[in-house]
């Protein structure tokens, strides 16, 4: 993430829903249900740290009712439509698995078989000792500018306008106010709720002032853990592990000479046994907690700001322990499991950072979870409807778990190296204004943000190729559009590349999105905000977050990088001497022939001097007009990517896992999983399916069922996983007529009625789609691929075995069937 704001910055905190609401004269609702409805449409309906015992249900009445007519309300009115049919929808789901057999039975099973198991191990990779650290500033924007005007402690007084509000003081979060939340509902709250004794004071931003706050801040705690990671201008991830190991293995150490120690990798404890071997948690944890202490009294002995901390054995749990004792406090919590779920089981599951408004209203209504506690009493609910990725964090957070370096392993590379720009996923730029429809000022913006998001590109020494751009519309609706380069944004080596490539570029991006705009609707086409966007990862990666693209990107590596990783270090001489890739055009073959673009012999003739005038023959032109890939041997590297099969790789733990969800189901009548099959319960989509599917190994450990699969391709790991479970697979050949009619057979026309009841299949005709259609009878595969399906360790379908293996099982004939 690009940290560059604070906690409540109108830039990020628009993202989670505190968009600018503009004024009405609604009265209010007759019926509010206060607290549930008004936090499942506001962000700024949930509480912050300091709002402990506010009036919470006469505050939502005053949001609801001041913003209840707004767009921006009825759009979130109309997403939150989305989210109770999606409460249904899981509802439903459970009632059909319930209705199924005994409604304890898949629980326990589910349970014992997939849920325990996982469990178990992240149970046992729990650190030993509480050193994770969560230092979070106390209302990071507004102490900045307490700090030369004291008498703003003291009156309800927030950072921004009537617009947007990034941060409030404790003073003003007693009467509701908070981040996320548009300036004039803070007004209106401290009004009605002071009975017009007070009213809120804006504070304008100065962002000068809070990047030097925090760097101040990240100096100090730098001395203390040189691998830290700032999660945003007042937040800071630290490790005191290493600190505490020398300070306790050599008590006659000063601060200055353990920072030295670190520096040199502690070599002198090389070989040592762990910490928590040489001296007791209790000491351990009792020195950790002093130094913490010190380490918040220093920072506020130099900058003149409090800050908050958490001093857990994980992440998870640290960012959750830094809002306990809020402001100015501390809270530990220690690594026994006791401790951690006596800790964690009775938080709301909004407490839990990556569970927002949405998420808690969903397992609110489709689990019936209130807290951490629940969560893990109906985990088996939660693993069945949800998505086997976020099903695997309420897993952890169930228990409070989580990755204790998940933070250094987003920084550091190999052997050490902690180049931030090696796994950057994204750098990005958003800023939130008052709706317009001048071109002009549009165009004057993007300018600014592109200027902006350069100078952070040269000083991480990154080279995107995706540039995207997320616009809002007055209307909140949002658009955005994307675009690839062959060659990235300052790719040459003295990066001199102007600005202003990447400003054409987004303005032409701008160009698409406001014809998009004009094709939906006839209304002007007016901007609330924008975001341009780039990608910065080291390998292809494809994911989606609010217009967010990301692929295809490249990274510069220092001298320094490369030695560190091991790499030779390539220097410019003559015989390496070449153009940048993309800065000269490829030379075109000249005259007739495939390559010309101009058909046959243009003219020339195919005989002579003057038949391929120009640059002269291409070194590999070997005459006539056979096509370059049929004159190549078909074998090893020169083998065309025409002739490649493409396969899409599934793995036998993701079928079991879509299996035991209920989401993969066999449609033929003998219980055969086919590709079919696996397109039906979303596994991949229907027109990826190119050359078919290749089964593979991963995941072996969690398949439980007899399966029964038949897929064009299959590895040996897979085999044996599946039938060591009881299961058994088979390959068949699929050529592309053949996979049509697998996969549509209803594009076929249907069998006529006198040639069913002739097959004496009845009903049976009815329910397999592929019997009530005239499909093409199965071809034979080509003779490159006939030693495959004849071998039985490939279970090849044309093997005698494998097809008495078949028939002992009740399984239809291949031949039969498509």
């Amino acid at each position: 993430m690009d940290a560059t704001h604070d906690e409540g910055d109108c830039s990020s905190a628009s993202d989670d829903g505190g968009e600018e609401i503009g004024p009405i004269s609604a009265s209010a609702p007759s019926d509010i249900t206060a607290t549930k409805a008004a936090s499942a449409l506001l962000i700024s309906a949930s509480d912050k740290a300091g709002m402990q015992g506010i009036d919470r249900e006469r505050i939502n009445a005053i949001l609801l009712r001041e913003s209840g007519n707004s767009t921006f309300m009825q759009r979130q009115k109309k997403m939150d439509e989305n989210t109770n049919k999606r409460i249904e929808d899981m509802r439903r789901r459970l009632e059909e698995k319930d209705s199924g057999g005994t409604a304890s039975e898949w629980r326990r099973a589910l349970e014992r078989e997939t849920i325990e198991p996982i469990l178990n191990q992240h149970r046992g990779r729990r650190r030993k000792l509480s050193t994770c650290v969560v230092v979070d500033l106390d209302g990071f924007f507004i102490s900045c500018h307490i700090l030369d005007n004291p008498h703003l402690a003291d009156i309800p007084a927030c950072v921004g306008g009537q617009s947007m509000i990034s941060t409030s003081n404790y003073v003003a979060r007693k009467y509701g106010v908070r981040a996320a939340m548009p300036g004039y509902l803070g007004s209106t709250l401290v009004k009605e709720l002071s009975g017009g004794k007070e009213s809120l004071t804006f504070v304008k931003h100065d962002f000068q002032l809070y990047k030097r706050k925090s760097g101040e801040v990240r100096a100090i705690l730098e001395e203390y853990d040189g691998n830290l990671s700032m999660g945003s201008l007042d937040e800071a991830y630290m490790d005191m592990g290493p600190y505490l190991e020398v300070q306790l293995t050599n008590d006659q150490l000063s601060h200055e000479e353990i920072r030295t120690a670190l520096r040199d990798n502690n070599k002198e404890s090389k070989g040592m046994p762990p910490l928590h071997e040489m001296l007791s948690p209790a000491a351990i944890h009792d020195a950790a907690q002093a130094l913490l202490h010190s380490i918040r009294e220093r920072v506020n002995a130099v900058t003149g700001l409090t800050c908050s901390a958490g001093l857990c054995s994980n992440f998870l749990l640290a960012k959750i322990a830094s809002d306990i004792n809020k402001p100015n406090g501390q809270h530990f919590v220690g690594p026994s499991e006791e401790e951690i779920l006596n800790f964690i089981n009775p938080l709301p599951i909004r407490k839990v950072n990556g569970i927002g408004r949405v998420s808690e209203k969903t397992l609110r209504g489709a689990c019936g979870v209130e807290t951490v506690r629940d969560l893990y009493d109906k985990r088996a609910e939660a693993y069945f409807l949800f998505k086997p990725a976020t099903a695997q964090f309420l897993m952890r957070a169930a228990i409070g778990y989580s990755d204790a370096d998940k933070h250094r392993e987003s920084e550091e590379g190999e052997e050490g190296e902690t180049n931030e720009a090696l796994h950057r996923k994204g750098i990005s730029h958003e800023r939130t204004f008052t709706p317009t429809s001048s071109w002009g000022d549009m165009c004057t913006r993007l300018e600014g943000i592109a200027h902006g998001l350069v100078g952070d590109l040269r000083e991480r020494n990154l080279r995107p190729r995706t540039v995207t751009l997320k616009v809002k519309q007055s209307n909140f609706d949002i658009l955005s559009r994307a675009t690839t380069r062959d060659v990235a944004l300052f790719q040459n080596c003295n990066q001199r590349q102007s600005p202003q490539d990447l400003v054409d570029i987004v303005i032409n991006l701008l160009k698409e999105a406001k014809r998009e705009a004009g094709k939906a609707s006839k209304e002007p086409f007016s901007v609330r905000g924008r975001r341009a966007e780039r990608s910065s990862t080291l390998s292809d990666l494809n994911a989606s977050l609010a217009g967010l693209s990301l692929q295809n990107s490249i990274t510069r590596r220092s001298f320094s990088s490369h030695a560190q990783l091991g790499e030779p270090i390539t220097f410019l001489t003559l015989n390496n001497l070449a153009d940048n890739p993309g800065a000269v055009k490829k030379k075109r073959r000249i005259g007739r022939g495939i390559g010309s673009s101009k058909g046959k012999t243009c003219g020339r003739g195919h005989k002579g001097q003057k038949a391929r005038a120009g640059r002269g023959v291409h070194p590999t032109f070997e005459g006539g007009q056979t096509k370059f890939y049929k004159r190549l041997p078909k074998k090893g590297k020169l083998k065309n990517s025409k002739f490649k099969l493409e396969l899409i790789p599934v793995n036998v733990g993701q079928v079991q896992n879509y299996v035991t969800m209920g989401r993969l189901k066999a449609e033929r009548s003998d219980g055969v999983i086919t590709m079919r099959d696996m397109v039906r319960a979303g596994m991949f989509p229907n027109s990826s399916v190119k050359s078919g599917v290749k089964l593979l190994g991963d995941g072996a450990e969690w398949v439980k069922d007899a399966l029964l699969i038949e897929v064009p391709w299959a590895s040996a790991s897979a085999i044996e996983a599946i039938e060591s479970a009881g299961g058994f697979v088979t390959t068949v050949h699929y050529n592309t007529l053949a996979i049509r009619a697998h996969l549509k057979p209803h594009k076929f026309a249907l069998k006529p009625e006198a040639m069913v009841a002739a097959e004496g299949r009845g009903e049976e005709a009815e329910t397999d789609v592929h019997d009530a259609h005239l499909l093409p009878r199965r071809a034979r595969p080509p003779p490159k691929y006939m030693p495959y399906y004849t071998d039985y360790a490939k279970r090849g379908y044309l093997n005698p075995r494998v097809q008495l293996e078949r028939k002992k099982r009740g399984l239809k004939d291949i031949l039969l069937t498509h």
